[in-house]
């Protein structure tokens, strides 16, 4: 039952995240992307979270409302995508079927390696000290019904919220999701978000091999590359080793997700294949990517302005560089704001004062 109850949240997952991204990339006669839709979509899935969990964790309010509050937007958002965008739903899952059938053997393969992957992430112990604080805090908060508001490691109470934490609202969602379903924590962070994240990045992986390589084996190649660096690289100083042992983590969704959904941005505005509300969707996955980890606030916007800053010089389009300082604005205002916590210019309360 547990496992079926888990794959419902998975599928659940994608749902939400392809209705919240369609309203960024979906547009009328004109292609878009599943995988960069969902990738787009779980993006400002996590940001619209955030504005919810802040005044609801700030005002000592319990879990289970911040779990009755946010089923509304969702349905709501989930309603008016279907709405807007269901048409454009139906004749792309049209399309892929088709691909699909006239290219059985690339779809069969990345099947098979996507879900080897997976399973291999999901079943893997995880033993860091991070893995055991997420699946922790998890814990505290779905059995005390508070937000942040314990030690997960010791079950005490602290009287201030560690900002480092607090506005990395990624494992609260977790919480709630626990919350309204009743999975154990364990299952929906080590499970759950582990094939989350797994099968995103492997969507992002299709979509820059199909980007580069129209040709199927050409792109198969390039997906199978790909994969194998990310089994073979392991060190503690890279990205992959964060997907293939720490999936579930904030680090992981921000080396492996954000890093190439700016990259995939960055490949689209390039190509000047599509340019249409792009610095938009730019702005999402930096805002996003702000509320699942700290580690944002350094890597997102050096990534950025390494990317964008020398493009708008070579190209003369300096009416870039206002745009990409916008769509770092959230990671720097945390930045800003965690070296004033850290420094004790300032500390949010457990506790009303």
């Amino acid at each position: 039952m547990t496992v079926i109850k888990a794959a419902g949240v998975l599928l659940v997952n994608f749902i939400l995240y392809l209705a919240f991204g369609s309203f960024f990339t979906v547009r009328k006669k004109e292609e878009w992307s599943v995988p960069f839709t969902v990738t787009v979509g779980f993006f400002a899935y996590y940001a619209i979270f955030a504005l919810f969990c802040f005044p609801v964790m700030f005002t000592y309010r319990p879990l289970s409302t911040l779990a009755g509050i946010w089923i509304i937007p969702c349905v709501v958002i989930l309603a008016v995508s279907a709405v807007l965008h269901g048409k454009s739903w139906v004749k792309k899952a049209g399309d892929i079927a088709g691909d699909i059938s006239a290219n059985r053997t690339f779809w069969i393969c990345i099947g098979i390696i996507t879900l080897l992957t997976t399973v291999a992430v999901v079943i893997t112990y995880s033993f860091t000290l991070d893995a055991a604080y997420y699946v922790a805090n998890v814990t505290t908060n779905v059995d005390t019904d508070m937000i942040n508001v314990y030690d997960p490691f010791t079950g005490n109470w602290q009287d201030h919220f560690e900002l480092r934490y607090a506005f990395a609202t990624y494992s609260v969602n977790d919480s709630v999701i626990c919350r309204i379903t009743g999975l154990p924590a364990l299952i929906q962070t080590k499970g759950v978000m582990s094939a989350t994240v797994m099968l995103i990045v492997n969507g992002l992986y299709v979509f820059i091999s199909r980007f580069f390589y129209e040709d199927h084996k050409r792109a198969l190649l390039m997906f199978s590359v790909m994969t194998l660096v990310n089994c073979m690289f392991i060190s503690i100083y890279t990205a992959s080793n964060f997907l293939m042992t720490r999936t579930y983590e904030g680090k992981s969704i921000v080396g492996n997700v954000s890093i190439i959904a700016v990259f995939v941005i960055y490949m689209m505005l390039v190509s000047g294949k599509e340019t249409k509300g792009l610095f938009i969707i730019l702005f999402i996955v930096c805002l996003g990517t702000a509320t699942v980890s700290s580690t944002a606030n350094m890597v997102i916007p050096a990534q950025v302005f390494t990317l964008f800053a020398p493009y708008a010089v070579i190209k003369r389009k300096f009416t870039i560089i206002p745009k990409i300082a916008a769509c770092v604005v959230p990671e720097l205002v945390m930045m800003l704001i965690y070296v004033m916590y850290v420094k004790g210019y300032f500390a949010i309360y457990t506790f009303p004062r």
